[in-house]
């Protein structure tokens, strides 16, 4: 499984991607780069009105734009949440 959003503009490129152990998350400006968690490392997941998809992992949160039309954003999303939801233990609804 591999399934990416990809975000950006003229200034940085984001990227999300849902691998089968874990997430990928890219970000290239003049800070950042590209870091690997776990699905069980990941604390919280939200999804803000303005459609952006954030992610805490410790104390640090990651955070992509997102397009609530795209279906495969959706798919991603979806995914996402799921694993993140299995890996902890917390009931799939």
């Amino acid at each position: 499984m591999a399934l990416k959003i990809n975000a950006g503009n003229l200034l940085e490129n984001r990227s999300l991607t849902v691998l089968s152990d874990g997430v990928a998350f890219c970000e290239t400006a003049f800070t950042g780069g590209k870091r690997h968690f776990r699905f069980h490392e990941i604390g919280c997941i939200l999804l803000s009105p303005e459609h952006k998809l954030s992610f805490q992992v410790g104390k640090e949160v990651f955070s992509i734009p997102t397009k609530p039309n795209d279906t495969k954003h959706q798919e991603v999303i979806a995914a996402f949440v799921s694993q993140v939801q299995q890996a902890n233990g917390v009931p799939i609804q």
